[in-house]
């Protein structure tokens, strides 16, 4: 699937899975074509409706969607030429673990609903 079909399917909620791999395509391709500030807002819009489209709208965190945003978007920072998602995977593999968080964020806090309902700095591990 092409980038833009890939985005049109997760648009049109469409997609018959959506794993972490899927959701850190979706930041890099937002993130690339809108760069921090409205990319962020398409993540975070996008992720709440598809979320809402499956009936699971409380699967949105907003702590986990902008940590993940951040990660991505520091990692295209670095190599901002790579305009193919395969070469800045194989560039930047740790985006692929999903829990990654868990260096970053105690149990407790991420669990919480505040960290659920808006964005909490880690408190373990500090974002580069």
């Amino acid at each position: 699937m092409t980038d833009q079909e890939f985005l049109t399917a997760f648009e049109q909620h469409t997609l018959t899975e959506f794993p972490h791999r899927s959701h850190i395509r979706m930041a890099w391709l937002y993130l690339r074509a809108s760069g921090w500030e409205r990319g962020q807002e398409q993540i975070r819009q996008g992720i709440q409706q598809f979320a809402a489209a499956l009936g699971a709208d409380r699967k949105y965190h907003e702590t986990i969607t902008v940590f993940w945003a951040r990660l991505v978007n520091h990692a295209i920072n670095c190599d901002p030429g790579i305009d193919s998602f395969d070469v800045f995977i194989e560039r930047y593999p740790f985006l692929l673990n999903g829990k990654l968080q868990a260096s970053h964020y105690s149990r407790d806090l991420i669990a919480s609903e505040a960290a659920r309902q808006r964005w909490i700095e880690p408190d373990l591990l500090p974002l580069p």
